[in-house]
């Protein structure tokens, strides 16, 4: 299985008293990939949220806001929106044509619970229906003179938004702007940008367009998206992130399953994902390490099947979810930080003393070669054997197509405007 490196750029954003309150994500790519050339506007801000995701917020962010540019696509809802409503700004690029179909799409990401900022700001006709929407605008200090700040200030205000100064790169500007009131500073003098690098696992492209033509049919099913996914272990990786966005927060519910995480990301979601990374992921899979993950998730579940039944769609999860720190090369402690995972799940994926924990602590024994040790669940010798054997079966059958061998490889919010 692979493991692709991925990059988010990040700046922060300062208060009054030049404590950091936020950071502006941004889109950057790895060198030598030549993948900027490939996207627009959209796509750049899909890349920034899935990577994101990828990476961790908290570890992106910890527990300040998260600023992050929105083309048309996000604002009108065609780009899937992975990121918690109750720490994000989305920041309305200039670019943007105020239309009916973009405010309406402001108005509705902030009933939603996002905060709005108008990025590079200039009064221009209409720009009034996006500030009656906006909490913050953000005034380029490079666009904007000096003699034209105070009065370009005043008229926002009267929209009761808070002000950000970008592009501050002299201590001149820095006491200037101070003076003026704006609210908060962003720029080189106080922080020029920095990429956090991550990793996170490549899907198959095979699987990718198996997934994309499910989810393009008007009768597919949970179950259908499932049998593609409990394949792939970097799709349940990444489908176990998304569906995990907001939850160290307690806004989304803990899951025990792969069905449980579909339900959560909802149907639009996928389909925006999948089609991003049909157009984006280039990494190569090893058969080897793919056979291994799944085999340990199904021998899990069969082996659960014979002892707790009810349990065999949290067994699975936690024996595939236990061979991630292989994949990935961390801890697996790390691993789960991210991964929106109910307590029982979780204790059961670091084999402890529970039902299916017992059970993965015996499969990974077997799989290890010390069968001998394999006596938590107390299961025949054979049973063993025969539950291996099996779950070799499937899992080759099903990585078969799906692999490729290779080479070694703190703000003030303004209320929500009431609707008519």
């Amino acid at each position: 299985m692979a493991v692709l490196d991925i990059v988010v750029g990040r700046q922060p954003v300062f208060d009054r008293e030049l404590a950091v309150v936020g950071y502006e994500l941004l889109f950057r790519t790895l060198e030598g990939t030549g993948f900027s050339d490939q996207l627009d506007g959209d796509l750049m801000t899909t890349s920034v949220l899935f990577s994101s995701v990828g990476i961790g917020v908290n570890k992106l962010v910890g527990d300040k806001v998260i600023f992050c540019n929105a083309d048309r696509g996000l604002l009108t809802g065609s780009v899937p929106v992975v990121l918690a409503p109750e720490r994000t700004v989305f920041e309305v690029i200039e670019s943007v044509a105020l239309d009916d179909e973009v405010v309406a799409g402001c108005e509705r990401l902030v009933h939603q619970g996002f905060m709005l900022a108008l990025d590079h700001f200039r009064w221009v006709d209409g720009v009034e229906r996006l500030l009656e929407l906006a909490s913050i605008v953000k005034i380029d200090l490079q666009l904007v003179p000096d003699d034209k700040l105070g009065p370009l200030m005043e008229q926002c205000r009267k929209y009761d938004v808070s002000l950000v100064a970008e592009k501050v790169e002299t201590q001149g500007q820095l006491k200037h702007c101070q003076d003026l009131g704006f609210d908060y500073f962003q720029g080189y003098l106080l922080s020029r940008p920095r990429i956090v690098p991550g990793r996170t696992l490549d899907s198959s492209s095979v699987a990718r367009l198996q997934l994309a033509a499910q989810l393009a049919s008007s009768e597919c099913s949970a179950s259908q998206l499932e049998e593609i996914i409990r394949a792939e272990p970097a799709m349940a990786y990444q489908l176990l992130q998304m569906a995990g966005v907001g939850a160290d927060h307690g806004f989304r519910r803990r899951v025990q399953t792969l069905r449980e995480a579909l339900v959560i990301v909802g149907w639009r979601q996928l389909q925006s994902w999948i089609g991003f990374l049909i157009l984006t992921n280039k990494g190569e899979t090893s058969e080897e390490e793919v056979v291994t993950t799944l085999t340990r998730a199904r021998m899990t579940e069969l082996l659960a099947l014979e002892m707790y039944p009810h349990l065999s769609g949290l067994a699975f999860a936690a024996g595939m979810l236990s061979a991630f720190d292989l994949l990935l090369g961390v801890r697996l402690e790390e691993v789960l930080i991210s991964l929106p995972l109910d307590a029982e799940l979780h204790d059961a994926v670091l084999g402890k003393d529970t039902e299916v924990g017992r059970v993965v602590a015996d499969v990974i024994d077997c799989q290890l070669g010390r069968a001998e040790e394999a006596t938590r669940c107390a299961l025949d010798e054979q049973v063993l054997h025969r539950a291996s054997i099996k779950a070799l079966g499937w899992a080759l059958e099903v990585s078969r197509g799906f692999v490729r061998t290779t080479r070694p490889a703190k703000l003030r919010r303004k209320p929500a405007p009431s609707r008519s």
